[in-house]
Parts: C-alpha cells; sequence; structure tokens
C-alpha cells in the first residue's frame, strides 16, 4: 500500500514541475510584455512631446486681450422679516446674550409674553388658513438645466512610469496646510535663456529625461491621494513650482506648463517680451479674469497683468489635451486645522442650536477660486457652490446630532426646523457680529461685491446674504431630509423650494408635473410656502441642482 501511494505522489511531482516551469516561464514573459508595453507608452509621450515642442520654435502670434467678465450687478432685495417675528424671540435673546435681569420684571415680561403668544398662534393659524387657501403657483420664466454628470478627470497622453534607478530625494511642500512630497532635485534645474521659440524649445526638450517622468508620476498621485479637483490641482503644481523654481519666475511657469500639459491638461504658453505666463482653457467661463481666443477657443490668463495686455501666444498643441473644470465633485482631502468653535442657534427654536468648527485649509482653498458660469447662462453660477458635496469635518460634527434633532418629525417638520435655523436675523448695519445665529448683510457692504460661499464658508463667517443662505439650506434638506430642491431666483433675490413626498400648501412652482414648495431662508421667521411679498409678483428662474448623495 505504502509503495502505491510513493508511486502516486512521484507521478503527481511529475506532473507539477513542467507546470510550475511552464507557469514561471509566462510570468516572465509577462513581465517582459508589460515592461516592453510601459517603454512604448512612455516613449509615444515623449514622442509627442519631442514633437511639440518642434512646433513650439514657430507657433507663436500676438493676440490681445478680452476684457473680463463681470460678475452681473442686481438690484439690492432688502431681506423682510415676518411680523411679530423680533418681539417672539427677544426673550431668549437676551437670556443668551443680555446678562442678569430683575425677577420681577422678568415675572411681568414672561405674563405679557403670555398673554401676546395666545394672539399670535391665533394669528399664525389664520396665515395658514389663508395660504392654504391661495396656493399659487408662481410664473416660472426660465428653467436652468443642472450642469451635466462629472466626467473623468484629465490624464496623460499614455501611462507615467516612475524610474528607480538613482531617483531625486522627496520635496515635501504646502497646499492650502496640507503636506504633499515630490521627487525632484538639483537635476531638475531648467534655465530660460530667454523667450523667443527657440529658447522656450530648447528648454522643454529637457523634460523627456526620466526625473521629470518621476516629478509628473509623483505630482498625478498626489492629485489621486487627496482627491484634489482641477483647481485643487492646479493650485498644486503652482505650489510645487514656485516653492522649487523661485515664486513668479519665467523658469517655474516653464515647468508649470509641462506638469499641468502632460497631466493631460489645455494650456498655451504666451509671454510679454519679459514674462512667460500660461494661458489655461476652460469648460467655464470665467469671472473677472482676462481671456484671449486662439483657434475660436478661449484661453485665461490667471495671473493679474491688466485688461489690455497683449501677449505673444504658442498656438502649438498638445495630443488629447482636455479643458480645465471648476466643479468640485467630490470632497476633497485637505488637512484639518479647527477654527474656533461657533455655536449657531435657531431663534424659532432654542433648542435646535448646534457647535461647530470650520476647516482653515478648505477657507484658504475656496478663497483662491474664481466664480465661474456655464451654457453662457449667468444663472448657473449659484449651482456650481449648490452642487459642491460638504466637507466630512463639517458634516460629522453636525449631521448627527442635526438627525437626532429631528428624529420623529414629517418631512415637512423637518425642513421648517432646518429652514429657520439658516433664517437667522437680519444686521444689515453689522451692529452685532457676535449674536449666536445666522446674520444677514450685503455682500457689498462686507466684501466690497458679489462673493457667493460655498456652505463650508457660510458657517464660519459672520455674515451672509440671501444665496449663501439658499446653498447652504439646498445642501441641508438633500443631506438630512433626501428631498429634490431647486434654487428660485427672483430679480436681485434667491430662495429655494422643495419637492415634499405630500402636497403641501403655499406658494410653489410646477416642474414637468412635479410641485415645489417655496422655503425662503433670507425671509425671517416665514413659514415653508411663503414667499417674500416683494417678490410675489415677480417671474423666476429655475435652478435644477443635483441629488446629494
Amino acid at each position: 500500500m505504502k509503495r502505491k501511494i510513493v508511486i502516486i505522489q512521484l507521478l503527481m511531482l511529475a506532473l507539477v514541475l513542467p507546470t510550475q516551469a511552464q507557469n514561471t516561464n509566462f510570468r516572465k514573459d509577462f513581465e517582459a510584455f508589460k515592461n516592453k508595453a510601459k517603454k512604448e507608452y512612455s516613449d509615444f509621450r515623449k514622442q509627442a512631446l519631442a514633437e511639440y515642442t518642434k512646433f513650439v520654435r514657430e507657433a507663436w502670434e500676438e493676440f490681445g486681450a478680452e476684457p473680463p467678465v463681470q460678475i452681473p450687478e442686481e438690484e439690492k432685495v432688502m431681506p423682510m422679516v415676518v411680523e411679530g417675528y423680533e418681539e417672539e424671540t427677544a426673550s431668549w435673546f437676551s437670556k443668551l446674550f443680555g446678562g442678569k435681569k430683575d425677577p420681577e420684571k422678568e415675572a411681568q415680561k414672561e405674563a405679557e409674553k403670555k398673554a401676546k403668544k395666545a394672539a399670535k398662534e391665533a394669528k399664525k393659524e389664520e396665515k395658514r388658513r389663508k395660504r392654504e387657501q391661495t396656493n399659487n403657483n408662481l410664473v416660472v420664466q426660465q428653467v436652468v438645466a443642472a450642469p451635466a454628470p462629472a466626467t473623468k478627470q484629465p490624464e496623460p497622453l499614455s501611462e507615467v512610469v516612475p524610474v528607480p534607478e538613482k531617483a531625486n530625494d522627496y520635496m515635501a511642500f504646502d497646499v492650502f496646510g496640507t503636506q504633499c512630497s515630490v521627487r525632484i532635485g538639483d537635476n531638475c534645474r531648467i534655465r530660460l535663456a530667454g523667450l523667443s521659440g527657440d529658447n522656450v524649445a530648447d528648454a522643454l526638450g529637457e523634460f523627456t529625461k526620466p526625473q521629470f517622468d518621476n516629478m509628473l508620476y509623483d505630482c498625478l498621485q498626489e492629485r489621486k491621494k487627496h482627491h484634489f479637483s482641477d483647481w485643487a490641482y492646479y493650485q498644486m503644481l503652482l505650489a510645487l513650482t514656485d516653492k522649487f523654481y523661485g515664486k513668479h519666475t519665467n523658469e517655474a511657469t516653464l515647468v508649470l506648463g509641462f506638469l499641468y500639459s502632460q497631466s493631460g491638461y489645455k494650456m498655451r504658453y504666451a509671454h510679454d517680451a519679459n514674462t512667460l505666463y500660461i494661458l489655461v482653457s476652460s469648460q467655464y467661463n470665467i469671472f473677472k479674469k482676462s481671456f484671449f481666443y486662439v483657434d475660436g477657443e478661449c484661453y485665461y490668463l490667471l495671473d493679474d497683468i491688466g485688461d489690455d495686455a497683449k501677449l505673444a501666444i504658442c498656438k502649438a498643441k498638445f495630443p488629447k489635451e482636455s479643458p480645465l473644470s471648476l466643479r468640485i465633485s467630490a470632497v476633497q482631502d485637505f488637512s484639518d486645522n479647527p477654527t474656533i468653535e461657533r455655536t449657531i442657534t435657531s431663534p424659532m427654536n432654542p433648542d435646535f442650536s448646534f457647535t461647530i468648527t470650520s476647516n482653515k485649509n478648505y477657507l484658504a482653498f475656496y478663497e483662491t477660486y474664481p466664480s465661474s458660469y456655464t451654457d453662457n447662462n449667468f444663472m448657473t453660477r449659484w449651482a456650481m457652490y449648490a452642487n459642491t458635496p460638504l466637507e466630512k469635518g463639517i458634516t460629522a460634527q453636525l449631521y448627527p446630532k442635526m438627525k437626532e434633532k429631528l428624529e420623529g418629525m414629517t418631512p415637512l417638520e423637518k425642513v421648517q426646523q432646518l429652514d429657520w435655523w439658516v433664517q437667522g436675523t437680519v444686521d444689515i448695519k453689522r451692529e452685532n457680529p457676535n449674536q449666536g445665529c445666522f446674520l444677514y448683510a450685503f455682500d457689498d457692504d462686507v466684501w466690497g461685491g458679489d462673493r457667493a460661499f460655498f456652505g463650508e464658508e457660510t458657517f464660519f463667517y459672520p455674515y451672509c446674504d440671501c444665496e449663501d443662505r439658499s446653498i447652504l439650506l439646498s445642501h441641508l434638506v438633500r443631506d438630512l431630509v433626501d428631498l429634490d430642491v431647486v434654487l428660485v431666483y427672483y430679480p436681485g433675490h434667491l430662495a429655494m423650494a422643495v419637492n415634499f413626498p405630500e402636497d403641501i400648501p403655499g406658494d410653489h412652482i410646477m416642474l414637468d408635473g412635479r410641485k415645489f414648495t417655496v422655503c425662503d431662508p433670507t425671509y425671517v421667521g416665514s413659514e415653508v410656502g411663503e414667499t417674500m411679498p416683494t417678490m410675489k409678483d415677480k417671474s423666476t428662474t429655475v435652478i435644477l441642482l443635483e441629488r446629494n448623495s
């Protein structure tokens, strides 16, 4: 029996050994094939770079800048406060901010408050009945379509393969308080002898060396690691090149253009005989930036050099280049750098109160973000902010506590509590920025011009206006109540509307058979379904938004 087992084992071994040898040979062949393919990819990209460099020598032409598009000026719409709102909220506000009170006077005030409360409740009930009877269908002049779904970020023409032999050390650099690192060393130094086509082409020829493959590879890895949007990635490349080559030097700009274009983005080199620039193609119309029409396409100058600038622009193209997107479709991973705590309390419900911190690094990024629009429609600019997801630090602090407070409520009750929370109060003269709620003030008075907020910014800055409130409330309703919302634009004023699962009486908009009930976070003290009285007879533009995931 033992002899039979030994024979069987020998036979099995005889069968296995050739198979293992075959597997080993297959792996060797596969690795050889893979390395050959990678080399061909790399050679293909470098061949394209060499061809591009040839065109750089001659493809320059002078262009004059087009004046920047300014953010449209709008009429100043005063915020409104529901009658009796300030009296109703004054009592608990005074307890929070007014110090000690005389007990007898407080008792008398409490009695008066109770006496008034019944009358106010009756008035509110009458108001609700009237709203149910009117149920106004607002006139829609225009519907602005939701932006196209997010597409994949631009990629290099072919796979970028790192070169391990004699690789440079990593250099750390800061991007909005977030540390990134890239392999870079003295063999990456570039010298521009001048700004002629030949000078630029000669310098570009250096980028076929392997150390630049490592640099480009590491940049792309950082983009992926931190989920950087196109705009954040551009800012990252700018931070890297400014640190290593000197801030705003011609060499820094040359390498910035190389890294940017080799990452798959569409750009053009330009100069004014003294300074080298890069012009960026974007699928978005960027406010307040000069631009140039080159071969029928719009290229933006992100540096500020004057609206009437004339530049020599290189028209050389790189294969499969893609325009910059200003969309931020995913939460970016900036390091945490918390601000001081801020407690925000609903004036209509003191129990609906939350303490949060913001992330200074996100705020710094948003400071650089250019306002823009798409499809030649200025109205699309607010969708950019409303469709950018709130960062995880904010939602982790806020959402679990909010869900707990909203538990057991109907969708209408949930939206009403969120609306009242965002409504805060009005402080046009900016006399009391330390009140524990959102305060309304005009952008012109605070910022000197229009300044729309991403949701995180509204949590931090002491003042916000109608667009900021509507953008923030649109996030909260989509995320916490899981309902579709739209932004509603009246001349000079932005509100929003909600598609409830049940029929809610009040002012509303009908879209493809679906009813969206008005919810105005600037009409302080109002209830869902109430339009600001000064907007009642105005036609509206509806801006469709994405459903938050």
